[in-house]
């Protein structure tokens, strides 16, 4: 598959209200020929055999997990308004909403992947609610708030493997919730409400916020950046990119080459290389964009940095 014929090569998107215009220009907008056509057979061929895609139980399962999250972390919201004596309005004003990023967002459905979450949560609401430290409602033992957020988790039936991790620069639960790996980060913008429909891309959302805050934030706006940039023009592209994105995976993975903890690119770092390769070859089949990846970045000129986008203030 390629970009649709006819398919425009201006690659800008439009993101959180402003538009989003590529860090380097199309090197070539030329669609695939014949002998690049018969090897992207043989790319679908090797795809459908090696890079199985996550059955249709395991995506409903990963859609009932999110669901009941999402209730479960809306009822916490009210919870903390309701003990600080808010009005019944604002109390169901308050919101809170679930996002999701990385693979998962971006559609890559690898199965038995882990599912990258972020919390969006009115300034009512802080971390140490979150994490039942706040010493007003620990219990007398020392023990998390029965009523915050991780303890809520934690006790839930479905839930596993439990580990709230307080300390790091990006403060997150992780645990399994019906077999479901979950990465759970919190961040707290200051507004009194977090609505549904929350434009979580506008700039605005990072006024007034703490590092904590922006850094969990970061997660979910760069893989919508990415998604958009990935989709310009065409539909067809972000197919394009999906499969070039599982097959690099693939193959980093299978020569140990695939983790940021061990200083190799993890997935957000393949993620934007990628659509970078996409942006310099928007009409490329996946056989020809794989191929061009590795091309493009045997001879990239490090340190020098991979920029989807121009810099912005």
């Amino acid at each position: 598959m390629a970009a649709a014929a006819g398919a425009t090569t201006d690659m800008s998107a439009k993101v959180g209200g402003r538009i989003i215009t590529p860090h380097l220009p199309v090197v070539n907008s030329s669609g695939p020929n014949e002998t690049e056509l018969s090897f992207d057979e043989l790319f679908t061929a090797f795809s459908d055999k090696h890079i199985p895609l996550e059955p249709t139980e395991g995506i409903q399962r990963r859609e009932r997990v999110l669901d009941r999250m999402g209730s479960l972390a809306g009822e916490w919201v009210k919870s903390v308004c309701s003990r600080q004596g808010l009005d019944r309005d604002a109390v169901e004003a308050a919101g809170g909403q679930l996002f999701t990023s990385g693979s998962y967002r971006l559609g890559v459905h690898e199965p038995g992947a882990d599912i990258d979450t972020i919390l969006v949560a009115p300034n009512m609401c802080t971390r140490e609610d979150f994490f039942g430290t706040n010493p007003e409602f620990m219990t007398d033992d020392g023990g998390r708030d029965p009523l915050s957020l991780a303890e809520r988790i934690r006790a839930h039936p479905d839930v596993t493997n439990f580990v709230p991790v307080e300390g790091a620069a990006v403060p997150i639960l992780t645990f399994d919730w019906e077999g479901v790996n979950i990465d759970l980060l919190f961040a707290r913008i200051n507004s009194a409400t977090a609505p549904q429909g929350l434009d979580i891309d506008s700039d605005k959302i990072l006024d007034g916020v703490d590092s904590a805050t922006e850094k969990s934030l970061n997660g979910p706006r760069v893989t919508n950046l990415i998604a958009a940039l990935a989709k310009a023009g065409s539909p067809d592209r972000y197919q394009v990119f999906l499969k070039v994105v599982r097959i690099v995976r693939k193959w980093a993975k299978a020569r140990g080459l695939y983790s940021n903890k061990m200083g190799y690119w993890g997935g957000v770092n393949i993620n934007i290389a990628v659509c970078l390769t996409l942006q310099l070859y928007p009409n490329a089949c996946p056989a020809s964009l794989l191929r061009r990846f590795f091309l493009v970045f045997k001879t990239w000129r490090w340190p020098s940095p991979v920029m989807l986008t121009k810099p912005h203030d």
